[in-house]
């Protein structure tokens, strides 16, 4: 839906023109986009006809044509436009290397990577967005590319010119209805920067499977692992995977190396994984992340394991048990053991999902995730991305959200060694740790709490190297609700390792 305007969605069959929006999108059924349009049916209807036509039936190839739909994305910075048409030109043939170049609005078009075609439709599509204007050397060069093709299915090649400056120009009305009304919440998304993507399902015991998704921006990157927060899967990353992955200036083989490849997925019984028979723990969690490296990524190592709540505690045992396979630790928002009182809070939030429904579990969680005055919270300008993790909860098993929150209940990573524990405050010094916390976070506790983590861990071991930042006007997960402030800070300390 729209920021600005409530989505109308007709039930089928009440609304002819709904339903030929129906027929066209087939199994997809009605987008935010469709939904923001029938405000207007008569608009939404031509708009369906005009879409239509341009996605089906033309003569254009449908490299040429996704190729110049995602460039009018990247110029327009229109997230949901790329998002949705990624895939179809990927379908098309358009390849991760060719995908970079049309994403990059910054360098020249790489020709060792592009058809002379490619190139000159790119140009062409570029000119006509930023400018409006199209240079006569830039129409005669796609001209000259596309007269092949026009002679081949038997077309004058003024036909295709005039079918690749519909597209483009259409495109741009696509582009702009997006960013100007907010629909999806996007607008101030970042244009994702293309990756390969790869699901994958891990073995770690009989009947026990974690489902795992690569993103791969160059073989010879380095990799950040994520571990989510209890009652999340991997999704819950999507707004700050387009600043991880986004290229770094400096970049050897600019644009084709992004600046890191990550490993996300979901913890026990979350998302795609199953429910584990065995209690879950702190430390078996981190485990679990350590088989994941092992079999997922080829050196065996990461660059920096992130974590949020649960998955921060995580990724702060991952960093004192496997001190040799990641340079850095960035754990969010939670503790190194379980706070006074926090095993019965549990115990009463595993109750109320079992009395009044996961449902009446995911609301509750969501407040105090993101309090007012927070962006994501009521009322404010990003709550549609609370809402995507409303749902997320919701889809969440009650046998699944009892498993992940008896690993919170009586955790406690200081322990020493001796003592069958962590003992996280004399783990390795080489590991650089940043502890993160929302400002709004439990009213500020959770950022004294990490803060006061921070003075005792170099007390203990004055050699470590352990910083820590709030982000200013976020709740339980800033890189959700303040993401580019949150960014700012991982980014600057990636940078340091």
């Amino acid at each position: 839906m729209s920021r600005y305007v409530p989505g109308r969605f007709p039930a089928a069959g009440a609304s002819p023109v709904a339903d030929r929006i129906r027929e066209r999108r087939g199994a997809r059924g009605l987008t935010a986009l469709d939904g923001t349009l029938l405000h207007v049916p008569p608009v939404a209807e031509g708009w369906n006809s005009l879409l239509g036509a341009i996605r089906t039936k033309g003569a254009l190839p449908g490299d040429v044509r996704e190729l110049m739909i995602l460039r009018v994305a990247a110029r327009n910075h229109a997230a949901y436009e790329w998002i949705h048409h990624e895939h179809v030109g990927r379908s098309h043939g358009l390849t991760t290397s060719q995908l970079w170049a049309i994403r990059d609005t910054i360098h020249p078009p790489q020709l060792n990577v592009l058809s002379p075609l490619y190139s000159a439709a790119l140009a062409f599509a570029d000119h006509s967005t930023v400018h409006v204007k199209v240079p006569q050397d830039v129409m005669s060069d796609l001209q000259q590319h596309l007269q092949p093709l026009a002679s081949s299915v038997n077309l004058d090649v003024a036909d295709l010119l005039v079918e690749a400056a519909a597209v483009v120009a259409t495109y741009n009305m696509v582009s702009r209805f997006l960013v100007s009304l907010d629909i999806a919440g996007s607008s101030d998304d970042v244009v994702p920067w293309p990756v390969d993507s790869t699901e994958h399902t891990i073995e770690l015991a009989p009947n026990v499977n974690i489902h795992a998704i690569t993103l791969v921006t160059h073989p010879n990157a380095p990799w950040i692992a994520f571990s989510n927060s209890l009652l999340t899967d991997e999704g819950m990353w999507e707004w700050i995977v387009p600043h991880i992955i986004a290229p770094a200036s400096s970049a050897p083989n600019w644009p084709f190396k992004g600046t890191y490849n990550i490993l996300l997925h979901s913890q026990r019984g979350h998302g795609q994984s199953s429910v584990s028979a065995a209690p879950c723990t702190i430390p078996l969690l981190a485990h679990d992340l350590a088989h994941l490296i092992s079999i997922l990524i080829p050196s065996g190592k990461v660059k920096c394991v992130i974590g949020v709540s649960q998955g921060g505690a995580a990724a702060l045992a991952f960093g004192a048990l496997y001190p040799t396979l990641t340079e850095g630790v960035i754990s969010c928002d939670t503790g190194p053991k379980t706070a006074p009182g926090n095993a019965e809070a549990w115990q009463e939030r595993i109750a109320l999902a079992k009395t009044k429904g996961i449902e009446e579990l995911a609301s509750v969680t969501v407040d105090r995730w993101f309090p007012s005055p927070s962006k994501c919270g009521q009322g404010g300008s990003r709550y549609g991305r609370t809402e995507t993790i409303k749902k997320m909860i919701a889809t969440t098993s009650i046998p699944a959200f009892e498993l992940g929150a008896g690993a919170l209940m009586s955790y406690d990573l200081l322990k020493p060694l001796s003592e069958d524990g962590v003992d996280l405050l004399h783990s390795d010094v080489k590991t650089k740790v940043l502890l993160v916390a929302g400002e709004l976070d439990g009213g500020g506790k959770v950022a004294a709490g990490m803060k006061g983590l921070r003075e005792k861990w170099l007390e203990a071991t004055p050699a470590a190297k352990v910083e820590f930042a709030e982000i200013a006007g976020a709740g339980h997960l800033p890189m959700i609700d303040e993401t580019e402030k949150y960014w700012e800070v991982v980014s600057a300390f990636l940078k340091g390792l």
